[in-house]
């Protein structure tokens, strides 16, 4: 039985309502680890420990329900203190000395300023609104908050300072003069930002901000930052956008929410500053690690606001920045990147710290030190240090067991992408313990429980947090985060009244943190449900490259594989071609939207991070990594835009570029010719414009282009669609009423044809189910779906047995219930044909082999004693703390023991020793983090020169060339093995490819090449009698001479380019810098955005010139045609288009509705019957 989180309590922090300031309390280390456990619980009835008297209570079923786990005080007896930090004093009146007057007994380092700053070393009283030692300071309450009033009545403090940083600094951005300015004129914190960026990125220097500068900035951010870019303090590169006018209204709700002091950011406290049902921590403020002259340095990009999470509710999105690292640095430079991160930053005189890692990102907190400050700002008090911020969300003295890798970890479930769904009363949250396959046995493994990582809500619970998010019924699970437990919760077996008090029941395997309570109950952040996910059927699913290998080992022949390639190829190349009838245009639309996921991604931009919790995305499907998190936005914007012919550093600079505000119009368009980021894209804008593949080239081309990375997708990436399959979360069975190798599977929606099967909306039968990635011959099994009315309410789900020598999903790649998905096939023609095999044993001694003594992996308590001992030393304290936050900084070799793996299944077969173990290695390091295994050095190298070979050309992938870096080929295939299934697959993929694309270019007419639309070139010709004309004449004259001019420029980038299909520069050329070396793809994406960006400029006329009453960017975009089609295209897309829709009857229509607007599956039918003379 493991630790209850309902255990210590101190003074509340997180007001719900108006509360006494709390008195001190220490933050510091237990020695002793009192526990509050619960014990088993069945269907029958329910034990529990009560933790104020340490009885066991054993009641029937139904009242434990009702009867919540009580809370009480510990006995934990508390060590000394971590550290003593006091709040700011304030000295009215007092007025700021620059540096130059201060004596030379007062020149002190950054870090002593910092420190001096925040914790004097003489008694002192503290600010009656502040009090010390508390995990988070209380939070005054502030009727009607004013951000101009309230600064007002701040009173200015006196801030020492020094005149250069030292080691231990790193200096973002900052000016102490300037930081005067900003804080005696009101300056707020987004301009503050943006004026940094520019500094940050050599726009601009500090010296270019004078005090009547800084004086016309003051107000909000929605007012001010406008003001700001209208006029900058120098003219910023081409092409540099500030961010949406939203964030900086969403920027200046946020602040008055936290100076108002009541957690609002939390959520679920009703309307805010005329936004309803409002929640913070939806801005990130975004910086990129750079390494210049061998020197880290971070680089401030545009804030973002595309998610939000539950720490940047808790802080304030304002109080962290997330800092993206190249890949190519976490490789090369990890200890060196710990030791950078280490450090302090400083932003404007607000100082950072770094306390956490996920997903390649460092994350900073700001804290409560300062640094050549003018004064404080409304909510500086509200903030606080690292260690208080440590002790509330996963305090170590209640923690200690762990292991500090285990530790580290869990600050992952603050970073999750959520929703604030529902907040649950303290007394309707239970513990209640696992199912597991020995009752009787101690310190049992994941794979002996049953129900390890899914707990209960009740369907009042559930039914809430449908209609907070608008779901269409009640969803039969959620997946989340809530105190300090992860995983699912279900519809629990009897609590079925929607009406009522919701009630949630945590297994004791979903407690990842124990938390300490405040006023006998937890705070409100921990009490509030944060939701990731609903249950959502996919369909259908599609194999991968790994899929296939097992299912092929497992005896389903090569033709099974084959012929679903075909099939997949022979419907989708068949949509994408039909062009001859009269609705065909519209069909095509629908085609190449659904392939390339057009209105789905732009929906997803307005769901601002919340695409998870309100169903419309799901998770990596096949891919290798099976994170919690969805695809970053960014990098599917970029695959989508042709950037997976780029190597992973050239992709990582593009992202950077893209983050950097400057490239990314809201709409995913050019900012200046108006053509979509991505191919699907101009495709859609194309056809919906009116032109037709037959008639365009540039469309004709394009759409070849589609098909050809459909048909890529399949035979060299293998994903293969199978229509018969579906995907869902996997959930244990609530009632028991599952035989071993059973599953019930019931979908809102049909999984089968209604035509053709009574029961479309159930499985019946045998089916396979699987969890990517399978690696391992037995990770898929057969089993049978079944029906059982006890489980008929739940939907959506894969309800797998509590029944066999192990949990069920531990033999789905080593899954469990905590919002894993899995696929169900149903197709018989693989099903029937499949062979079961029994679990795949680790080797003997894998973990002592291969992985560096456990024995050597410091405990949470061992490091809470440690820091004790450091009292006298804050940083040091700091850093060790900040050492063991940061160890996912540095990539483990997750990905190179894929490819081992692949490589070995290559050369020695799917179930050899070497493979096996290869795939035992990848799953090990996959939890490395959680486990605090790490891989021997001398195993790792053995393992690189056995297995670190050139790849062959079926394992390769279509995204990227082989990764390895060896030069040797891989050992030969012995002959008794067969041909590898892959090779086959390829081989005839090919063919099929081939045979596609010859019918595809037998479609084009030979003379399409050499016309040219009248539609476009109308604007032109009507031009051309008024040339001669004197009142028209040096207007045309100057409109001719800038698209002559420009298409010079275009021609000097397509030479330093690589062509594509149609001639047009590629977005991404490789150009070579004037002294020598190429371009980075950030600069050439700039090239092409400094040529769009100047043929819209101009040229400028007089205001009584004829021409300005007149629409000069279609007749630009009109002669430039004229000249050079394909340059044309590159600079005023959206104007060609204009020009092509206005001959056909257009409907005018604003781009917010034409970008998120669709052709109903209704009007697909109808079309569709037209087509086949049905109508």
């Amino acid at each position: 039985m493991i630790n209850s989180y309902f255990h210590v309590s101190v003074l509340d922090t997180e007001s719900d309502s108006s509360q006494v300031p709390s008195k001190n309390v220490s933050f510091a280390f237990s020695g002793g680890y009192s526990t509050s456990n619960s014990s088993m619980t069945s269907l029958g009835s329910s034990a529990s420990y009560d933790v104020a008297t340490g009885r066991k209570r054993v009641l029937e079923y139904e009242d434990t329900m009702s009867t919540p786990v009580a809370a009480g005080m510990s006995t934990s007896t508390k060590q000394p203190k971590l550290s003593k930090q006091a709040a700011h004093t304030s000295r009215p009146n007092s007025s700021f000395i620059p540096s130059k007057s201060y004596s030379k007994s007062r020149s002190q380092t950054v870090e002593e300023v910092i420190q001096t700053s925040i914790e004097p070393r003489t008694p002192h009283r503290p600010h009656p609104s502040t009090p010390s030692g508390s995990p988070t300071p209380y939070r005054g309450k502030v009727e009607t908050p004013d951000i101009n009033r309230m600064q007002s009545l701040i009173s200015a403090i006196e801030l020492v300072t020094s005149p250069a940083p030292c080691d231990g600094v790193h200096i973002i951005a900052h000016s102490a003069s300037v930081q005067r300015l900003f804080d005696e004129l009101n300056v707020a914190w987004g301009v503050q930002y943006e004026l940094a960026r520019g500094v940050s990125r050599g726009w601009w220097t500090w010296d270019d901000i004078t005090h009547s500068y800084a004086k016309d900035l003051a107000g909000v951010s929605k007012d001010a930052v406008p003001r700001m870019w209208q006029k900058p303090p120098r003219n910023p590169p081409v092409g540099v956008v500030y961010p949406d006018p939203q964030l900086w209204a969403e920027l200046d709700r946020e602040e008055l929410a936290i100076c108002e002091g009541r957690s609002r950011g939390l959520g679920l406290q009703g309307a805010w500053q005329d936004t309803e049902d409002w929640y913070g921590g939806k801005v990130q403020q975004v910086a990129r690690l750079e390494e210049t002259d061998g020197k880290m340095h971070l680089v401030l990009a545009a804030m973002e606001m595309r998610k939000s999470c539950r720490f940047a509710r808790y802080l304030g999105s304002r109080r962290m920045i997330q800092v993206s690292i190249p890949q190519e640095m976490r490789t090369q430079h990890g200890g060196d990147l710990t030791q950078f991160f280490l450090q302090k930053f400083l932003l404007c005189g607000r100082v950072f710290v770094a306390f956490g890692a996920k997903d390649g990102k460092v994350f900073l907190m700001e804290t409560k030190e300062d640094y050549e400050r003018g004064g404080h700002a409304p909510g500086d008090e509200q903030r606080i240090s690292l260690e208080e911020f440590v002790a509330w969300h996963n305090p170590m003295d209640l923690n200690g067991k762990q292991a500090v890798s285990k530790w580290a970890t869990r600050f992952d479930l603050g970073f999750s992408i959520s929703v604030p769904a529902l907040v649950f009363m303290y007394d309707k949250m239970f513990n209640i313990e696992d199912e597991y396959v020995d009752e009787k046995v101690q310190n049992r493994p994941a794979e002996q429980i049953y129900t390890d990582g899914c707990g209960y809500m009740n369907a009042a619970a559930l039914s809430l947090i449908g209609k907070r998010m608008g779901y269409e019924s009640m969803p039969t699970a959620v997946q989340g985060r809530i105190a300090g437990a992860k995983g699912l919760w279900m519809l629990h077996p009897r609590e079925r009244n929607p009406q009522g008090d919701p009630k949630i029941w945590i297994r004791n395997s979903q407690h990842k943190i124990l938390l300490e309570h405040v006023d006998g109950q937890l705070r409100l952040a921990h009490r509030t449900f944060d939701l990731l996910a609903p249950p959502r059927v996919t369909q259908p699913s599609r194999l991968s490259r790994l899929t296939i290998l097992n299912l092929s080992h497992n005896k389903v022949p090569t033709s099974v594989f084959i012929d679903l390639m075909r099939s997949a190829l022979d419907e989708e190349v068949r949509a994408l071609t039909q062009w001859t009838h009269p609705q065909d245009m519209q069909l095509l639309w629908k085609t190449v939207d659904r392939v390339g996921r057009v209105t789905g991604s732009r929906i997803q931009q307005f769901a601002l991070g919340a695409s998870r919790a309100l169903g419309l995305s799901g998770r990596i499907r096949e891919d290798d990594m099976p994170w919690d998190e969805p695809l970053d936005p960014l990098q599917d914007i970029l695959d989508m835009a042709g950037g997976d012919s780029l190597s992973e550093e050239d992709r990582a600079a593009l992202i950077a570029e893209l983050e950097g505000g400057d490239a990314v119009p809201q709409r995913l368009r050019d900012r200046f010719s108006g053509e979509p980021l991505t191919l699907h894209g101009v495709v859609l804008d194309l056809l919906q414009a009116g032109f037709h593949p037959l008639k365009l080239p540039l469309l004709y081309d394009k759409l070849k282009t589609i098909i050809n990375k459909a048909i890529e997708d399949v035979v060299r990436d293998f994903h293969v669609t199978v229509p018969l399959s579906a995907e869902a979360f996997i959930v244990p069975d609530p009632h028991g009423v599952l035989k071993e190798n059973e599953i019930h599977f019931k979908s809102s929606k049909d999984l089968k044809s209604s035509l053709e099967d009574s029961h479309p909306k159930m499985l019946l039968g045998e089916v396979l189910v699987y969890r990517n990635p399978c690696r391992l011959p037995s990770d898929i099994q057969k089993v049978t779906a079944v029906y059982h009315e006890s489980l008929s309410d739940y939907v959506d789900v894969i309800v797998l047995p509590t029944k066999g020598p192990c949990s069920f999903a531990s033999m789905l790649a080593g899954g469990d219930y905590d919002g894993d998905v899995c696929v169900c096939i149903y197709d018989p023609n693989i099903v029937n044909r499949f062979r079961n095999l029994p679990p795949t044993k680790q080797p003997d001694n894998f973990i002592i082999d291969n992985f560096q003594d456990q024995g050597k992996i410091d405990q949470v308590a061992a490091v809470a004693a440690e820091l004790s001992r450091m009292e006298g030393d804050p940083d040091e304290r700091r850093k060790k703390l900040q050492g063991i936050l940061l160890s996912d900084i540095t990539l483990p070799p997750v990905g190179a023991y894929s490819v081992f793996h692949e490589n070995a299944a290559y050369s020695y077969g799917y179930d050899a020793q070497e493979t096996v173990r290869n795939a035992f290695m990848f799953n090990t390091i996959l939890d490395s983090r959680k486990s605090g295994l790490r891989v021997q050095d001398e195993v790792f190298r053995r393992d690189k020169k056995q297995y670190d070979r050139k790849r062959p050309e079926c394992l390769q992938g279509s995204r990227s060339a082989d990764p390895t870096s060896n030069v040797v080929g891989l050992r030969s295939r012995p002959h008794s093995l067969g041909r590898f299934i892959l090779d086959e697959l390829m081989e005839a993929g090919k063919e099929m490819r081939d045979t596609h694309l010859a019918r595809y270019d037998q479609l084009s007419p030979d003379k399409m090449l050499g016309n040219r639309d009248p539609d476009l070139r109308g604007p032109y010709e009507a031009a051309l009698p008024l040339m001669k004309n004197p009142l028209f004449q040096k207007d045309l004259a100057a409109i001719r001479a800038h698209v002559e001019k420009h298409i010079e420029m275009w021609q000097k980038l397509a030479r330093e380019s690589k062509p594509n299909s149609y001639h047009t520069p590629s977005r991404t050329p490789v150009r070579k810098r004037r002294g020598g070396g190429p371009f980075t793809p950030a600069e050439q994406q700039r090239g092409w955005k400094d040529l769009t960006r100047s043929f819209a400029d101009g040229p400028v006329f007089a205001v009584e010139s004829p021409l300005a009453l007149t629409d000069v960017e279609a007749l630009k975009a009109s002669w430039a045609y004229h000249e050079k089609p394909h340059f044309a295209w590159k600079v005023a897309f959206q104007a060609l288009c204009r020009l092509k829709a206005s001959s056909q009857r257009p409907v005018a229509m604003a781009g917010q509705f034409a970008d998120t607007m669709s052709i109903s599956s209704t009007a697909v039918r109808v079309f569709e019957r037209n087509r086949l003379g049905m109508a």
